[in-house]
């Protein structure tokens, strides 16, 4: 029988992120690692990807999960340990940028307008492809803010996990949206 992922961690407990990541840090057991890369892999993988190229998310992930590992022995109280999970993913990445100088690129990138015809750099007519080139257009902070939202977080979250003002988070949803759809409405 399969189950929606919100009845089986309430019919697993033990698979609460909480209750995994007290007690990775309490016995050092791979075991609870393992359960918490299990739940939080796959969606971290997809936002580090909407943000950088393959190679560069997959460096990211297994950096972010080491840091993680790091924490075992810090008696940090985490109430929200997915928050605080894409909050580490988005640092290494942005510390990772920075490394490579690219980070001022992307904030530069920002300002520009997007005026780039979407017919030119799509050559299907997938749906699907078409929404994702036009994410991958929408400048860093944007695509960030459209993508944690739809990762489920709220806007008083997404303030917090990017450490910006909530009027600034909606601004930057409200700006992903219109360009979304100014970009996508070319098409029609």
């Amino acid at each position: 029988m399969h189950l929606p992922s919100m009845i089986k961690g309430w019919y697993n407990p033990a698979a609460n992120p909480e209750k995994l990541l007290t007690n990775y840090r309490a016995t050092g057991k791979n075991k609870y690692l393992s359960l918490l890369v299990a739940q939080f892999n796959l969606s971290l993988y997809h936002y580090l990807l909407s943000q950088s190229n393959k190679e560069l998310a997959e460096d990211v992930l297994q950096t972010t999960w080491l840091k993680v590992m790091k924490t075992q022995n810090q008696q940090m109280v985490q109430s929200h340990v997915k928050s605080w999970l894409f909050t580490i993913a988005r640092n290494t990445l942005i510390d990772e940028y920075r490394r490579q100088h690219k980070w001022q690129q992307q904030l530069l990138d920002e300002d520009k307008m997007l005026t780039e015809s979407l017919e030119q750099s799509i050559q299907a007519s997938d749906r699907l492809t078409q929404f994702n080139a036009a994410l991958a257009q929408l400048p860093f902070l944007q695509k960030e803010a459209f993508i944690f939202q739809q990762e489920g977080f709220s806007v008083v979250e997404i303030a917090a996990l990017t450490h910006e003002s909530f009027e600034t988070t909606k601004s930057r949803l409200r700006y992903a949206r219109k360009n979304l759809n100014h970009l996508l409405g070319t098409l029609s």
